[in-house]
């Protein structure tokens, strides 16, 4: 599964590695809990699918030296916002504009002129006091949704008290769930994004999709407190034929090249490093000549950031001039994937969404330590989900659904000596499981985008 477009690789003007130590932050993690240390705060499988990853735990990164100055690298800002281009895939089922085929299971359920993806209304939900908050349709003809996948726009001023459930089910009381399972926007600089669930389950019997007779939307209050979320823009995409899965793996660590690495080469399956342009070369952290080794041996270098740089944190100023350093070092040695980011702790806000959407076509993450997956054609190109690698039933779950239901899973990894992140001997199980697993393939984010643009 290597990348056979290694020998076409165009390298740019490189920054001096001077410069290495001091660049802009990225993901800033080492030590016992690292980047995104929301993941670590966690117990495990444990956590409530709607809690965020939390902010937990300490962190041992290397010092930061004074930021040196870096070569002006071609191609640094985007040539348009993937976030617009990309906003109305597949087929519009419903705008919400009239509510009257919709019927309020749970909660409330009003008009709201408020706020609006598409026209100038959209649904609004409400769940009190740790209620959820649910709306159903019938279709008056059964529908035929083989093969088809759903999204839609979501946005939240409680992100991260609720997760999203939407259900199909067939006359005979079987469905399938499809869920987003965390939300890490932030408040109170809230905004829409796109949201397209893979499946998390289905019924003993699974429901028959030539049949398809109701559609439930279900914001899954798991507090004590208020809800309140708005839907829009309801819509049904075609599957591709077969799943995929993508390997994260945060940092840049040194545990990553001397552990995991050796691992990948030897069931030639490509992974995605977000790496760390300041602590490159540091302690724990690869040097840049191993971050190139593993560029040419089919592993992309994307974009990231030190929690200490919070996306949602910094003002606009303060993070495009953070996004576009990280990214001219990253053009500046070669390394294609600088289109693509991760944030740091996955939250963000709507102010760094119109940031990044600038200089990256995609990124994320809203991340859960339990199948988390996500339509490949549908997704909104910078508000990606991942699931936590840290458990090997869990990510072989997640191969095994998005092989049998055609979705997106990606696990992320940190350090085999982390929570977060599965055991070495794990890890080469769950290689053996995807490399084995027929209708799955192992992608970098490049090659999701490819998918994501060519969307039927």
């Amino acid at each position: 599964m290597k990348d056979d477009s290694r020998s076409r690789r165009r390298f740019l003007q490189t920054t001096g590695a001077a410069g290495l130590a001091g660049l802009a932050a990225v993901a800033g993690c080492s030590g016992q809990s690292p980047d995104d240390a929301n993941d670590s705060a966690a117990n495990g499988s444990t956590q409530s699918a709607n809690q965020t990853a939390g902010d937990g735990a300490a962190t041992d990164e290397p010092a930061e030296t004074d930021e040196p100055v870096s070569d002006e690298a071609a191609e640094v800002e985007t040539t348009y916002k993937s976030r617009e281009k990309y906003n109305e895939p597949g087929e519009l089922l419903d705008d919400f504009t009239d509510l009257s085929t919709w019927l309020s299971n749970a909660g409330e359920l009003e008009p709201s002129s408020e706020h609006a993806f598409r026209g100038d209304k959209s649904a609004k939900l409400v769940g009190k006091g740790g209620d959820n908050a649910s709306i159903a349709r019938s279709f008056e003809n059964n529908r035929d949704l083989t093969k088809k996948d759903f999204s839609l726009a979501l946005r939240s001023t409680t992100p991260s008290k609720f997760a999203l459930f939407v259900y199909l089910r067939d006359p005979f009381g079987n469905y399938a769930v499809l869920e987003l399972r965390n939300i890490t926007m932030e408040t109170p600089d809230v905004g829409w994004f796109r949201t397209a669930p893979g499946v998390y389950e289905t019924s003993n019997t699974p429901p028959d999709l030539t049949q398809i007779s109701r559609i439930e939307i279900v914001a899954n209050n798991a507090t004590g407190d208020d809800i309140e979320v708005w839907v829009d823009d309801l819509r049904i995409h075609d599957k591709p034929d077969k799943g995929y899965i993508v390997f994260s793996w945060d940092d840049g660590r040194k545990s990553y090249y001397d552990d995991a690495a050796p691992l990948h080469d030897e069931f030639e399956v490509p992974a995605v490093q977000a790496a760390v342009p300041r602590f490159v070369g540091q302690e724990n952290f690869m040097t840049l000549g191993e971050l190139k080794e593993r560029h040419e041996a089919g592993d992309e270098i994307v974009a990231h950031e030190s929690i200490r740089n919070r996306f949602h944190s910094l003002s606009g100023d303060e993070l495009e001039k953070t996004v576009r350093q990280n990214k001219q070092w990253l053009l500046g040695h070669g390394f294609e994937g600088s289109n693509f980011v991760v944030y740091p702790g996955n939250d963000y806000d709507a102010t760094a969404l119109d940031v990044v959407n600038k200089y990256h076509y995609m990124g994320g993450m809203n991340q859960s330590f339990e199948p988390n997956t996500t339509s490949a054609y549908a997704f909104d190109p910078l508000v990606l989900p991942r699931t936590v690698g840290h458990d090997l039933d869990i990510s072989k779950r997640v191969v095994d659904l998005c092989a049998e239901h055609q979705n997106v899973g990606i696990l992320n990894f940190h350090d085999f000596n982390n929570d977060n992140t599965m055991s070495k001997g794990d890890y080469r199980k769950l290689l053996e499981h995807v490399t084995q697993k027929e209708g799955i393939e192992v992608i970098n984010f490049s090659d999701l985008w490819k998918l994501r643009k060519s969307a039927p």
